[in-house]
């Protein structure tokens, strides 16, 4: 069974699409995957800003305590208490977690890219299928 009259929003603009019952089927797997691609991409770039601002918080702290003597008192937060820690030790972890925190934050970019690859396929296939199936006076 063929439906004629279906409409979508395509470009700020209404269209209509022929489809039959595969077809709508097709149509809505598609916009689930464009969906779940945009959704898996805002939540790389959320776990993006997020390891970005850890660093940058790591690399601040480190800088203020890089002037500092070995002999200085400095104190580690733990929940909601602060125990006297060896600045080295303060320095070294701070250190590996601005390190850890860069490779966690290029391992995201490679994932960004890939998701926006396929992201873009998604929509370049969604787009074939439109035109595909666009509904026009002369098929009448």
């Amino acid at each position: 069974r063929k439906l004629r009259a279906q409409r979508l929003p395509f470009a700020m603009s209404m269209v209509q699409l022929e489809l039959d019952e595969k077809d709508k089927e097709s149509f809505s797997e598609m916009q689930q995957g464009m969906n779940q691609a945009r959704q898996e991409l805002a939540m790389v770039d959320g776990n993006m800003r997020k390891v970005a601002t850890e660093r940058r918080e790591a690399e601040l702290i480190l800088a203020e305590l890089s002037g500092m003597g070995p002999d200085t008192a400095a104190y580690k937060q733990c929940g909601k208490m602060f125990i006297q820690s060896p600045i080295d030790q303060l320095k070294g972890s701070l250190t590996t977690k601005a390190e850890r925190c860069q490779k966690d934050h290029d391992a995201l970019s490679e994932k960004r890219k890939h998701v926006t690859e396929a992201a873009g396929k998604l929509q370049e296939d969604f787009q074939a299928f439109i035109k595909e199936h666009l509904y026009t006076q002369e098929k009448s």
